[in-house]
């Protein structure tokens, strides 16, 4: 699946070291067949003109992340602001849009509407906290690549 890091975690994750919860993780996008998917508010309000920001880019030539347009992921935002229960509908529409099902967070109201199989469907939704979830570092069709033009 591709994986969605919420802003929440965004600085544990991409500073992991060996030993640390998310570092199973960010080695799976890194050095092997993981894909990181970021755009929207996420990308705009959460990443852009950060050093994490370079990092994506990095990642995005690579081959190993996804920027989608702000633009896509906005309209989709729109559709589902009504139905979620958290402040991240954001999250929600760049899941959507993407066909991410993976995400990092410790913010339990987004961990709830990702896991709503109303808003986040075939397949649901997962979170991945730590090493043991490392099961869930896999791919699946709804997660395309390449993304849509920017």
């Amino acid at each position: 699946m591709c994986l969605i890091v919420d802003n929440d975690v965004g600085q544990t994750f991409f500073s992991s070291q060996r030993g640390d919860p998310y570092y199973p993780a960010l080695d799976w996008i890194r050095r092997k067949d993981g894909r990181l998917v970021v755009g929207g508010r996420l990308w705009i309000d959460e990443f852009h003109g950060t050093q994490r920001a370079n990092l994506v880019q990095s990642l995005e030539q690579a081959g190993r992340a996804v920027i989608y347009p702000a633009s896509i992921v906005n309209a989709e935002e729109d559709a589902v602001k009504v139905d979620c229960k958290s402040n991240d509908a954001h999250i929600i529409a760049l899941a959507r849009v993407s066909g991410a099902r993976l995400l990092c967070t410790l913010d339990g109201s987004l961990e709830t509407d990702f896991k709503n199989r109303a808003l986040v469907n075939s397949p649901e939704g997962h979170i991945y906290k730590n090493p043991s979830h490392r099961h869930l570092l896999r791919h699946h069709r709804r997660c395309p690549y390449p993304p849509p033009a920017r």
